[in-house]
């Protein structure tokens, strides 16, 4: 009844609400969020239950990293009102169209007027000989070792598909097309990007082995290919069908360049989180990725437009969502300096940016380049650690505390800010924390959970590979109702703190436990005690790092010798398996 006057007297004051207790089982993506690539989207189920469980149905939840738009596609799905900020406009290029509605009907209906006119010439540009029937065939993916085609994938209209090994002919289709590139180009008055690759953290490798533009990422063939396409989708009439034929496009370029590979049997798009280029290469059939690309983006639609459907209303300002004429407002802004009123914010719930654990700036370049005709991210406010762009963990904490504290600043008062975190650097942790905490939050006493990942992350790679930090904690921080200097409970002293670490350490390093699953269980230590002195004893919180740190590196000969045991009998059991 409380809970309810204040709402209607718009009172500012949020009833403080026990944090999340229940480790949720996370699930793969649902469509939505597969049909365009964003890097490190954390579990739509897991983010729909922190929803559900910090907010109500007609609440405003703010996201001030929206990144791949988990936050902003289940507050909507869950009758919220959203508002995401991203300073990075691939970001809330892919979060808006997630939450568009789209006519799925004009859609196919434009896209086979493109069919129409493009397939007779792909069938020309990725022609290949069956080597069943030695008859006409085009081919799927093609390997390339150097400048010279090894093997590929062919698709013939009567013996089906098959791997066959790359023949003189093919090399010399691909020599013809190379030839006769810019001719055509210029023929056909064809664009595509001539951005420069600038250098950074994660560009410098293949500028060093001579890739000076992105155009050169692209075999001419898939160049020349992604040129006509990008063509016959800038000229279809229907806006709606325009845009979204648009952002199937730019969810090919995953598959479209040289970074893609052969992984066992499986064909990669690219999948670092660096540009990459293998020693053997994949050029895929760009017709064929994207025709299947607008199958993805009409089964993500179909998605959305279920569950979402008409409650999207595209905000102009905050206050369209404050008088309940919109649902939705995305931002392409730092969230540093918000255009929102002091408490109006329901929930604060994000996933910020993990030191320089992803450069998302450098590495969405590649696709802004298409979207924004060679117009480069700025990434003059992108918080991050990266060297290239000089900035350090104390730049990256000192962006944190100033998001941190507009989120303060318009969140309601005994609101939540609900993050989820993850570094195997204790330093970029205790970062984020301390960041919070001098914001004004206060980390709950009970504000600490640890949510597994998806199970299909932890396949192949991880499986094998022991030393990745994979799932997350999930932290709340609350806004005190009546804030005070001291308002942080007591805890154990510096000395106290060591000797509990100390303890932890002598009590588990002789199990067989990883230095993740040893961090896991030291984090949950350590992060209470950051969270207790960030805002009186910075000192003691770096000390106190520093020191577990050290007790880390000391028992690295262990962990080594610990990895080496568990990964061979990972690759045991793989190998069993594969033989049954």
């Amino acid at each position: 009844m409380e809970e309810t006057l204040d709402r209607l007297l718009n009172l500012g004051v949020k009833r403080e609400r026990k944090p999340i207790s229940k480790v949720v089982q996370a699930k793969p993506h649902s469509p939505v969020y597969t049909m365009h690539k964003f890097w490190a989207r954390r579990p739509y189920n897991v983010f729909a239950e922190l929803i559900n469980h910090y907010s109500e149905p007609g609440d405003t939840v703010l996201d001030p990293f929206c990144g791949g738009g988990v936050t902003v596609v289940e507050s909507l799905r869950l009758r919220r009102k959203v508002v995401g900020v991203d300073v990075n406009p691939l970001a809330t290029y892919v979060t808006e169209m997630e939450v568009r509605p789209l006519n799925i009907e004009i859609f196919w209906r434009e896209f086979g007027k493109i069919k129409e006119r493009l397939e007779p010439e792909f069938s020309e540009l990725y022609k290949t000989t069956c080597p069943l029937c030695s008859g006409r065939a085009i081919f799927d993916w093609m390997e390339w070792a150097g400048d010279k085609p090894t093997k590929m994938k062919y698709i013939c209209p009567k013996c089906g598909a098959g791997i066959k090994e790359a023949t003189r002919d093919d090399a010399a289709i691909a020599k013809n097309i190379e030839e006769s590139f810019e001719r055509i180009v210029s023929e056909r008055q064809l664009w595509y990007p001539k951005a420069a690759i600038p250098r950074g953290d994660k560009t410098s490798g293949i500028i060093n082995d001579g890739y000076q533009y992105f155009w050169q990422l692209f075999t001419k063939r898939n160049l020349l290919a992604l040129s006509l396409i990008y063509k016959e989708i800038s000229e279809v009439k229907d806006r709606e069908a325009r845009e979204f034929l648009k952002f199937a496009f730019s969810s090919s370029l995953k598959w479209a360049s040289k970074q893609s590979h052969l992984r066992g049997n499986i064909v990669e798009g690219w999948a670092m989180h660096a540009y990459w280029i293998y020693p053997k290469t994949l050029e895929i059939n760009v017709w064929n990725t994207f025709h299947r690309r607008c199958v993805a983006v009409a089964r993500g639609k179909k998605y959305s437009n279920k569950y979402i459907g008409k409650y999207y209303k595209r905000a102009e300002s905050f206050k369209d969502l404050l008088v309940n004429r919109a649902t939705c407002l995305i931002l392409t802004q730092s969230s540093t300096n918000l255009p929102i009123e002091d408490e109006s914010i329901d929930v604060v719930i994000t996933d910020p940016p993990y030191g320089g654990n992803v450069n998302y700036g450098e590495l969405a370049d590649y696709w802004m380049v298409w979207l924004n005709h060679d117009k480069l991210i700025d990434k003059t406010e992108e918080i991050i650690i990266n060297k290239s762009q000089r900035k350090d963990l104390n730049d990256y904490e000192h962006g944190l505390m100033l998001v941190f504290k507009e989120c303060y600043r318009v969140l309601k008062k005994g609101g939540s800010l609900v993050a989820t975190f993850n570094s195997r650097n204790l330093n970029v942790v205790a970062s984020f924390v301390i960041a919070a905490t001098q914001a004004g939050f206060i980390l709950h006493p009970q504000g600490l959970l640890y949510q597994p990942p998806i199970k299909a992350y932890t396949t192949t790679f991880h499986a094998i590979f022991v030393g990745a930090f994979v799932g997350d904690f999930i932290f709340t921080f609350y806004k005190p109702v009546n804030p005070k200097v001291n308002e942080a409970p007591a805890t154990a002293d510096l000395n106290n703190f060591k000797e509990c670490i100390d303890e932890l350490i002598k009590n588990h390093v002789n199990e067989k436990i990883t230095e993740p699953e040893l961090r896991e269980k030291a984090y949950k230590v350590l992060i209470p005690f950051l969270a207790a002195h960030a805002r009186t004893d910075i000192r003691m919180c770096r000390e106190a790092v520093n020191y577990f740190e050290t007790q880390m590196k000391k028992l690295e000969p262990h962990f080594r010798e610990l990895r080496k045991r568990i990964v061979e009998e990972r690759r045991k059991i793989f190998s069993l398996k594969r033989k049954v």
